[in-house]
């Protein structure tokens, strides 16, 4: 037996009175949707004019033919396929298409079955199906993120507890292993939260409840047996009218790693703090030492040369002891790590002052000098001042001492210090016919310590003296 044309009457065919009046009782002008009818051979028996539009059939679209033939592109592809499926099964149900020549555009058909024939509700959904392709690849992006940054959303809503919005991200967080079911229940923080932060989670949550937003840190104890830290940040979005929450957004990291080296950085400063107590405590104790050891060498000095003969011998080696012992307390105060070239000098000279107005002009910009530079420059401005004390400038009333020091650096090459010393208003100056001991110590020790030079002019209007030296 062969199919009989649409509308001769037979009683396996559709009415096609029936089929018009249902697509006018289901179509009005403002409803979208468009219904196509086709008998089993999908020959049209109804077509509106929005489902001709969205099969690209012509409008009005001709009873009696086969859709295939009007519209050459929907035979022999997807389109087809999905079509004669529905058709064959005789249930009815819904499939999407991709729309006939629009790109990106796609076609809703839900079946609806009629006797001889079949019904097919279209509707453009377009717009709905690049939503959620959109909403798809949002949320991978964000399982991506949440994976990288160890986190995951959650959502609170009043009466329905915690919701994770990613459950792979929240099983990791919770210590669940991989093997979980998807589906499993996931456990909110009260489930994990360890007892001696219950209090801070719910302080947390008030303040959450009364500010709009929080920001709090708890240890919790996964699933696992692990111990992590996480810290969560949440956010009011929806309040009632009485202004109580009815739902929160928010998200939850793991901060573990920063906890531990939060308190690896704390465990090492503990100890870099003992350490410099121990040596603070070997300094002082050195520096007593030493303090005791010059004393016994200037009690000796004291014993060996007390003849009247050596009293200005006496006098002498205990000065230079003494300018020593000052150089060493400055050095002792700053934990031995330098000076400052402005105090040692200024520390060096005080004592030559007279009290009738400033004998000494000393200028220059800020140096730190090393203990060891410290050290010998500290002597060799002692036996300068000394000197000018008894031969030089500063034995004279009206006598001064110039002292200014500058700092130069070429690329490459460690800075040079350079020191100059100059007396002025003294008695006229005779170059010595010997180099005595601070001659020597100046011209000689200084050079071998300080990685430069010392050079000393005993011009007529007053000794001069460059110094030059390299720091570290």
């Amino acid at each position: 037996m062969t199919d009989q044309p649409p509308g001769t009457g037979r009683d396996d065919g559709p009415n096609p009175e029936l089929v018009a009046a249902l697509g006018a009782a289901l179509l009005d002008p403002s409803w979208q949707e468009g219904l196509l009818v086709c008998d089993r051979q999908f020959r049209i028996v109804f077509c509106s004019r929005s489902a001709a539009a969205l099969m690209g059939l012509p409008d009005p679209a001709p009873i009696g033919e086969a859709i295939w033939d009007l519209q050459p592109g929907l035979h022999g592809g997807l389109i087809e396929l999905r079509y004669r499926s529905a058709m064959q099964s005789g249930d009815a149900g819904e499939f999407v298409v991709p729309a006939h020549d629009v790109e990106d555009g796609w076609i809703e058909v839900r079946t609806l079955p009629l006797p001889g024939a079949m019904g097919f509700l279209l509707r453009d959904v377009s717009e709905r199906e690049r939503g959620e392709r959109r909403l798809r690849e949002m949320n991978t992006n964000l399982r991506l993120a949440h994976k990288a940054a160890q986190a995951a959303s959650w959502e609170l809503r009043r009466g329905r507890g915690l919701h994770w919005l990613d459950a792979a991200a929240a099983r990791q967080l919770m210590g669940l292993p991989r093997s979980s079911p998807p589906d499993a229940a996931l456990p909110d923080w009260s489930a994990l939260v360890s007892a001696d932060d219950r209090p801070k989670l719910d302080q947390a949550m008030a303040r959450l409840a009364d500010k709009g937003e929080a920001t709090f840190e708890f240890k919790v104890i996964g699933r696992d047996g692990v111990e992590r830290w996480l810290e969560s940040r949440g956010y009011v979005t929806e309040r009632d009218p009485r202004g109580q929450m009815l739902r929160v957004l928010g998200i939850t990291l793991d901060v573990t790693a920063r906890h531990i080296a939060e308190d690896a950085l704390r465990s090492e400063i503990a100890e870099r703090e003992k350490a410099e107590a121990h040596l603070r405590l070997l300094i002082n104790e050195l520096n007593h030492r030493v303090k005791n050891t010059l004393a016994s060498v200037q009690s000796i000095a004291r014993q060996t040369l007390r003849r009247d003969s050596d009293a200005a011998a006496l006098e002498l080696f205990d000065a230079r002891l003494q300018a020593l012992a000052w150089t060493h307390d400055v050095l002792t105060r700053e934990h031995w790590a330098g000076a400052s070239l402005d105090e040692m000098v200024r520390r060096i000279l005080s004592p030559h002052e007279s009290g009738e107005g400033e004998r000494f002009e000393a200028s220059g910009p800020p140096v730190r000098l090393s203990p060891q530079m410290a050290l010998a420059l500290a002597m060799g401005l002692h036996e300068l001042a000394t000197n000018a004390v008894k031969y030089g400038a500063l034995s004279a009333p009206e006598g001064r001492v110039k002292i200014n020091w500058q700092v130069a650096a070429q690329a490459g090459e460690r800075p040079e210090l350079t020191l100059r010393w100059r007396e002025l208003g003294g008695p006229k100056v005779h170059a010595p016919t010997r180099r005595g001991f601070g001659s020597r110590l100046i011209e000689r020790g200084l050079a071998a310590e300080l990685g430069g030079g010392a050079e000393m002019v005993f011009a007529p209007a007053g000794l001069q003296c460059v110094i030059r030296a390299r720091l570290d």
